[in-house]
């Protein structure tokens, strides 16, 4: 019997997700709505050896438990790993499923939705791309900004733009407030407006300032 395993390049599938991180998600795009990369953080993780892409197997008949125990297992890896970079809020950790098939990807939207609680808790946040991943940019709800050559998930700290993200439960927002809400306060000096409206938005939905 032919396992799936020797049926992955496994170094063909790290050399794709490297040049999707260099030629795409470390980029600028028109549709982005803002200028600089898709994401910021990824070049200066790199740049710190602070990012560590691993590998793991779906299966020939992959299930909705078995990603997301992939998932889970991952955040308790993401924990345990002894990172080479000193800046933590640099950490981030790309799961790639070389062996996902283009019709099972789904199961990453739904796994996040089930597991992003666990990782928000642990003041991270969790993506899902894929080739048909239909999230979307936060400033452009036209463009799909998270397709990718492969179906991955990616674990990084909770940062400073993350109130796009964390804003549309109390849980979340109270997580990312704990953080960050002291560039909130009547002395702010963020530049960007939308943040700023954002956070106003889920500070008024949920209650004031943390005490």
């Amino acid at each position: 019997m032919t396992s799936t395993a020797s049926l992955v390049d496994f170094a063909s599938a790290v050399e794709a997700v490297e040049e999707w991180l260099t030629e795409y998600i470390s980029a600028s795009h028109p549709e982005i709505g803002r200028t600089g990369p898709i994401c910021p953080f990824v070049a200066p993780s790199r740049k710190n050896r602070t990012m560590e892409i691993r590998l793991r197997l779906a299966g020939h008949a992959p299930t909705l438990e078995l990603i997301e125990e992939i998932a889970r297992s991952s955040l308790r890896e993401y924990e345990l790993t002894t990172w080479r970079g000193r800046n933590p809020m640099l950490r981030a950790m790309v799961i790639v499923l070389p062996d996902l098939r283009s019709e099972d990807t789904e199961l990453l939207d739904q796994v996040h939705a089930r597991v992003k609680d666990s990782f928000v808790a642990q003041g991270l946040m969790l993506g899902q791309f894929h080739e048909n991943c239909e999230v979307t940019a936060a400033r452009n709800p036209r463009f799909a900004v998270s397709k990718a050559p492969m179906p991955l998930f990616a674990i990084r700290a909770i940062a400073l733009h993350d109130v796009f993200f964390l804003s549309e439960r109390p849980h979340w927002f109270r997580q990312y407030q704990q953080r960050f809400g002291k560039f909130y306060g009547p002395d702010s000096t963020l530049m960007d407006p939308l943040l700023i409206e954002r956070y106003r938005e889920a500070e008024q939905a949920y209650g004031g300032p943390p005490q």
